[in-house]
């Protein structure tokens, strides 16, 4: 990489990345840098450039401290994940070339000490930009701080780095959720990204809070639309420069890589598998053939680490766009359901509550009364648990079901066309390259039910930490007849309600 940042010409055009063969040389002697590095795919962007890059000279991470853990503290956290073991065993110096840093992107000049900025501007060549917060419901100065503003900063900090290659921002292929059709380009909006910073910046809450609900009639959350905004600022302030951004669609466990069924944390999309398995969800609000896009977490690693190179093949006036999506190879809903339903009642989980059965309902009054429905004997059961000693969690259970599906209803009642061209020229120029089997960049041959089954395995493993019990077979049974006696029980119940008012 040393020799590449020499034969840059007074064009920008890198002659010297025109002559690179294999990713792992375009990587060999860089200094990267990764924000978000403790995130879900930070931790496997990081693992697959340990893995497969053993020549990069330096990776520095950004770690946000806590107020019980130092920074020390949560990298060895971080490196003692499993993940990690093959790395350590094949590559034991990779370790070293991993520096952790104090930083935080929601701060002033990313929290950097003077001494690690001045390193950084000194020794980095690619940024890689991953953090940020994904809770739906964030307030907007929050998500702003976060999303934002943070991504200016970092953009500051790569502007000014005395050798940049590339830059790479991750985004979200729903930062244009209220479009139906998403072109790789960057949309405005109404609302210019200053003016929601100053606003963010200099309004009191009360004022803020009605700039939010007005939002919200167009965006489904302040995520999505932090997310656009920031995807401005980078086609406003990087324009004739190797910056991409990459608009992965939902992110799921891992098809393959590093292992198959690795997760982390449980989003959104994991703690619907997750609720299903259980048993925990009465019913989801959604349309059974409404196009549901998931990727798993390898192949947006993959295409990353890909499209960092990719972009400094052509020099253009305009950023990058890539939207990484599974839309060439469709999956839906209600396929999803079928399949988290049968894997969960073939294997189910040691630890089921109830037997796994949520029916997929359009129809805001059914799902209502649908979800009504097995609160009665919900709360039964917590009573009788109660009794015993135990701690009651059905309908904390049911509550959590019910709060989670309401906040993915604009998800699960609406579907996407994402467009994918600067994606399907990656993976064509990334096939010409010497070790173009080191990513995997088409989704086509998918096989949905196979993926499905290596997630419920991965939350099983990764999340709840549990192996396969045999008596959970037996327990399943039990909840079968406990749910059919159930459902006939509150049937009678709204009848007999119904009966009441009527007569």
């Amino acid at each position: 990489m040393d020799t590449i940042n020499k034969e840059t010409n007074e064009n920008g055009t890198d002659e010297g990345l025109n002559k690179i063969n294999s990713l792992e040389e375009f990587y060999a002697g860089s200094g990267i840098l990764v924000t978000g590095a403790t995130g879900f795919v930070g931790i496997g962007l990081l693992e697959k450039l340990m893995r497969v890059c053993p020549r990069i000279a330096a990776i520095f991470i950004l770690i946000r401290p806590k107020t019980n853990e130092t920074i020390e503290q949560r990298f060895k956290k971080l490196i003692d994940d499993p993940i990690f073991d093959d790395i350590k065993a094949k590559h034991p110096s990779a370790l070293s070339r991993v520096y952790p840093m104090k930083g935080d992107v929601s701060l002033p000049d990313l929290g950097l000490s003077r001494e690690d900025r001045n390193l950084l501007l000194e020794k980095v060549n690619v940024v890689f930009h991953a953090a940020a917060t994904v809770i739906f419901k964030e307030p907007l100065r929050v998500a702003i701080n976060v999303n934002t503003k943070g991504t200016a900063r970092v953009i500051k900090l790569w502007n000014e780095l005395k050798q940049p290659i590339s830059f790479v921002h991750v985004s979200t292929a729903f930062s244009n959720a209220n479009l139906h059709e998403v072109e790789e380009k960057v949309y405005t909006t109404s609302l210019k990204p200053s003016e929601v910073i100053d606003m963010c910046d200099k309004f009191d809450e009360a004022s803020i809070n009605q700039i939010e609900k007005k939002i919200l009639k167009t965006y489904p959350n302040t995520y999505t639309f932090s997310k656009n905004l920031a995807e401005q600022i980078v086609a406003s302030r990087c324009r004739d420069l190797p910056v991409a951004i990459v608009r992965p669609s939902i992110i799921g466990a891992s098809l393959k890589e590093p292992c198959p069924g690795w997760i982390q944390g449980t989003s959104a999309f994991t703690g619907i598998l997750l609720l299903i398995s259980r048993g925990c969800a009465t019913a989801i609000r959604g349309r059974k053939d409404a196009r549901l896009d998931v990727v798993p977490v390898d192949f947006i690693v993959d295409a990353i680490i890909s499209i960092a190179w990719h972009v400094t093949l052509h020099s253009e006036h305009e950023v990058k766009v890539y939207n990484c999506t599974s839309s060439a190879n469709p999956f839906r809903w209600g396929q999803l359901q079928q399949l988290v339903l049968k894997h969960s009642r073939e294997t189910p989980l040691n630890d089921t509550l109830w037997y796994p059965d949520s029916p997929i309902i359009a129809n805001r009054y059914i799902y209502k009364v649908r979800s009504v429905i097995l609160y009665l004997p919900a709360f039964v059961i917590d009573i009788f648990l109660r009794l015993r000693g135990s701690k009651p969690i059905m309908m904390k259970f049911l509550k959590s079901s019910y709060k989670l599906f309401t906040s993915v209803t604009y998800f699960t009642t609406n579907e996407w066309t994402f467009q994918r061209e600067n994606c399907s020229d990656l993976a064509r120029k990334v096939k010409m390259l010497n070790d173009s089997d080191m990513v995997k960049l088409d989704l086509g041959d998918m096989n949905w039910e196979k993926y499905i089954a290596i997630y419920l395995m991965g939350i099983r493993k990764f999340i709840l930490k549990q192996e396969f019990q045999p008596t959970a077979r037996q327990r399943l049974s039990r909840l079968y007849w406990i749910d059919q006696i159930s459902k006939m029980f509150g049937i009678m119940i709204v009848l007999w309600i119904i009966f009441l008012i009527l007569y």
